[in-house]
């Protein structure tokens, strides 16, 4: 019998070795897997439509709102809304939506909150087209105009920063205001310069002493992921799995990105945190550089992952910024 790995090890592991483990599981097919986890469970096997309803219903995080499917040219995507007011698209880093739970929260304030997962991430379908973040772009384009989004703010956090970038130099005009906090997507040189931190390199608790300066997210904290049911572990794993798809080479970038970021015309609100620990102050420039029409600012006491950090400070700038 093939078991299920050891979830404190799990939490120790560099992300790429966590990524090998999902390979082997693959290879067998999740046959024995399926048998070792569900019967935990149930005493049968799950098949693949109830562990993902699982998934989704364990979201207590997101009680505020709903979640639906949407089906996007036969991509099913996995869709949050939430909120009354203008339109806002977005679009969430590599932590899913389960860890944007708290600015999500804010922003339904003032806000409809259109948040999907990214095509690979949490119960969204990924078609084997869609390989790269520029792939992406024209996804959501797809996906605003499906949706009836007629220039909505768009808000994008970390990898969704990139995407958002992605989408918006194809067609500028299809936002009213573009907002990325603590975006990437431009090239990093090298791995060796670390100008963004090799994240599949670093253990889960090391990656989430550096993601925030607050408590880390659960599936950053070692004593917490030991103690997730297993439908959270699946879900993790597949947004680790997704990110590093689209992340893994060029590293968390686009080299074209650079050289189509001009195109963007939209307004747009650059957001650092203060003590981010994932990118260098070179490459917070390189993006005042690529961007230099954009407003860029600084969030107190927060690291990389603002959202987490400050989700009523970071929501309310939002909002600012799209009611002028």
């Amino acid at each position: 019998m093939f078991l299920t790995p050891d979830r404190a090890k799990i939490a120790q592991m560099p992300q790429l070795h966590v990524q090998l483990i999902l390979a082997g599981h693959r290879s067998l097919k999740n046959k024995e897997l399926d048998v070792s986890v569900s019967r935990q469970h149930s005493g049968r096997i799950k098949s693949e439509g109830e562990w993902r309803a699982m998934e989704t219903a364990c979201l207590d995080e997101l009680d505020f709102g709903t979640l639906s499917t949407v089906d996007l040219l036969g991509t099913g995507v996995e869709m949050f809304t939430a909120g009354s007011g203008d339109p806002l698209l977005f679009l969430h880093g590599i932590d899913g939506l389960e860890g944007s739970a708290a600015v999500l929260r804010e922003l339904a304030k003032t806000f409809t909150v259109h948040a999907p997962s990214h095509p690979g991430f949490g119960n969204s379908q990924r078609p084997a087209r869609l390989d790269r973040v520029d792939d992406l772009g024209y996804f959501y384009l797809d996906l605003m105009a499906q949706l009836g989004l007629d220039r909505p703010v768009v808000v994008g956090i970390s990898f969704g920063g990139w995407v958002a970038a992605e989408t918006l130099t194809k067609e500028p005009a299809r936002a009213a205001q573009l907002v990325l906090v603590s975006p990437l997507g431009l090239p990093t040189a090298d791995r060796r310069v670390q100008h963004v931190a090799d994240i599949f390199m670093l253990s889960r608790q090391e990656l989430g002493k550096r993601m925030q300066v607050g408590a880390p997210e659960p599936g950053s904290d070692m004593a917490v992921l030991t103690k997730l049911p297993e439908e959270r572990i699946r879900r993790l794993m597949r947004n680790d799995e997704a990110a590093s798809l689209y992340g893994w080479t060029p590293y968390m970038s686009n080299p074209k990105l650079a050289d189509r970021l001009h195109r963007i015309s939209t307004p747009t609100l650059m957001l650092w945190g203060d003590s981010d620990a994932i990118v260098s102050a070179a490459y917070r420039e390189r993006w005042r550089a690529a961007l230099p029409q954009a407003e860029v600012e600084t969030i107190a006491e927060a690291g990389h992952r603002i959202h987490a950090d400050q989700p009523a400070a970071l929501a309310a700038r939002i909002a600012a910024f799209a009611g002028r």
